[in-house]
């Protein structure tokens, strides 16, 4: 009768170290198809954001590319007015003091916004953002609805701003 016990025990423990044997194998094999997974995502996330960099790239050359087009429009545009103005002056017209050079706070690049009195590159961008978010400007004064752009910011640039 012992030998029956003895025989059961063993095949007891025989099937507990098959079934930890079979739970160690399993656990094993989801650890590495979890690492697997993992170093995947973490290479695709790095393509991604080498992707995502030359893409800015990019992006930044035609930036300075159109920021260099916006220059030379308005260059073009100061030297159309001032010809007019010119033109109007000998014809006993009048003209619009500061109008040669103003900014035009919905056609304006950061670089051309950050050229204003007190204006830096961050408000040039919050200029550009608001621009974008509301559709442009409506008024010079509403130029006060960025934010850190107040009354005192605003009486140093009116005359050098224009919509």
């Amino acid at each position: 009768m012992e030998d029956k016990k003895t025989k059961n025990s063993k095949e007891t423990l025989k099937f507990i170290g098959v079934g930890v044997l079979v739970l160690a194998i399993l656990g094993g094999t989801a650890v590495l198809l979890w690492m697997v997974e993992k170093q995947d995502s973490s290479s695709q996330t790095s393509a991604v954001g080498q992707e995502n960099s030359v893409l800015q790239k990019q992006v930044d050359d035609l930036n300075q590319k159109i920021d260099g087009l916006n220059k030379a429009i308005s260059d073009a545009k100061g030297q159309t007015q001032s010809t007019s103005s010119v033109q109007s002056d000998s014809a006993g017209g009048s003209t619009v003091p500061g109008a040669v050079g103003q900014v035009n706070l919905n056609t304006a690049s950061l670089s051309e916004l950050d050229t204003l009195t007190g204006i830096g590159p961050t408000y040039a961008q919050r200029i550009i953002d608001y621009r974008d978010q509301t559709g442009g400007f409506k008024t010079i004064d509403e130029i006060q609805n960025v934010k850190g752009i107040g009354p005192a910011t605003f009486e140093k640039i009116k005359e050098q701003i224009t919509i």
